[in-house]
């Protein structure tokens, strides 16, 4: 009989992948194909299942240093709990991470004034905007708040319209008398 053998997730380095990788505003695929591995691979590193290499990881961090993904102020410190989070087996190069911050630019000099439509609009970095989020196949919100006033106030024709009573198997209730 053979046996499996599980090994622990590391959940703590796991929430910080994705923290990161939602920080950056990247879906796991589309960080995948930024840094040229699998989806499988992200999700695995967001699952704490294994830990990427220590050249994918310089990667990432280099991606979320360009995308203002860490604290302003705290990037190093970030950086390096990071790098230790993901049990590399080479130490962080001191000399890659003091050249990769050095050309960090502050987020105060990014903004800028872009004339839009005649009024001027401030353009944020995108870490003072919060993540991107992919809503993918949700659904238009603008037709709930554009529905015409009066009537029924109901959403659906009333002879569309269906009332359930409390005890059915889709009413308010789950238990029956």
């Amino acid at each position: 009989m053979k046996r499996h053998s599980y090994s622990e997730r590391d959940y703590a380095f796991g929430q910080l992948m994705l923290t990161l990788r939602t920080a950056i505003g990247l879906t796991q695929a589309g960080l995948a194909d930024m840094l040229g591995i699998s989806r499988r691979a992200v999700a695995e590193w967001e699952g704490g299942l294994s830990y990427p290499k220590a050249e994918r990881l310089k990667q990432l961090i280099t991606l979320g240093v360009q995308q203002q993904a860490f604290p302003a102020g705290r990037e190093e410190e970030e950086i390096r709990t990071l790098w230790r989070a993901a049990h590399q087996k080479v130490l962080l190069d001191e000399a890659w991470l003091q050249g990769l911050l050095s050309q960090q630019p502050s987020p105060l000099m990014e903004v800028a004034v872009e004339p839009t439509r005649g009024a001027d609009v401030l353009s944020t970095p995108q870490a003072l905007r919060g993540p991107r989020v992919d809503w993918g196949e949700a659904l238009d919100v603008l037709s709930f708040f554009h529905r015409p006033r009066g009537g029924s106030g109901h959403s659906l024709p009333m002879d569309r319209a269906r009332a359930l009573p409390p005890d059915s198997p889709a009413g308010y209730g789950r238990h029956r008398q």
